[in-house]
């Protein structure tokens, strides 16, 4: 075979999909939920629901019983929901994540329930307790396919979305806490990038290189202005 020209420009890098996913998971705090109507039997229902995260990456929504989407659910839980990034002003830029799967109540026993709780209402402080002191439940969304548009061309069919989230001692939080800008909460941290909460809105602050432990996330914060894109 001959040798290609030295002009031949290469091939572009592969996009990393799961990390293009994690930005997209980790961009909202709610989400278009759409479930099979009880009462219109065969056309799907749709409405906002206040959306979070559990540390293993599961979607999880707080609802009431009351709700027409528990009604909708307590007959078929296949469901869809269409997450979308809260900063983007050009709806067509925006990176969006549908998520094809099953919405089932989450059980008491599980084993992060409480971890689940807290960074739920982190997100969400103005519904703090409504699983104790009202008829909310949490709900649980296990995938079935993902469909992530994450730019022009970037758009593909996952499987899973992997953020690989790091779990942060109170002495590990507190130093990357007093790091950030002032009004700028610190939600979590995973290997792609940070998760952060400002005036009651959540952005993803993207690393441009994913890293690989705790111990690496003081130099992304010290390396702010090159290491982290921050919203448009």
């Amino acid at each position: 075979m001959p040798d290609l020209p030295e002009s031949t420009p290469p091939h572009p890098p592969t996009p990393d999909y799961n990390a293009l996913a994690t930005a997209a998971l980790l961009s909202c705090r709610q989400a278009v939920l759409a479930t099979q109507s009880a009462s219109i039997p065969g056309f799907p229902m749709t409405s906002v629901v206040p959306f979070g995260t559990a540390q293993d990456g599961s979607m999880i929504c707080l609802l009431s019983d009351l709700a027409q989407h528990t009604r909708n659910l307590n007959l078929d839980t296949r469901v869809s929901m269409l997450l979308h990034d809260d900063q983007q002003t050009n709806w067509q830029a925006a990176a969006r994540l549908s998520v094809i799967g099953h919405l089932e109540p989450l059980d008491e026993e599980w084993h992060d329930l409480m971890e689940t709780r807290s960074l739920y209402y982190q997100l969400h402080p103005e519904l703090l307790d409504f699983d104790r002191r009202m008829d909310f439940r949490f709900w649980r969304l296990t995938p079935v396919r993902l469909r992530l548009i994450a730019g022009f061309g970037q758009i593909r069919w996952l499987d899973a979305v992997q953020p690989q989230f790091f779990h942060l001692t109170e002495a590990q939080r507190q130093p990357l806490q007093r790091a950030l800008p002032r009004g700028v909460q610190l939600v979590r941290a995973c290997a792609y990038g940070l998760q952060l909460l400002e005036a009651g809105r959540v952005w993803f602050a993207a690393f441009r290189e994913p890293v690989h432990g705790v111990e690496a996330l003081p130099q992304q914060l010290r390396d702010w202005q090159g290491s982290l894109r921050a919203p448009d």
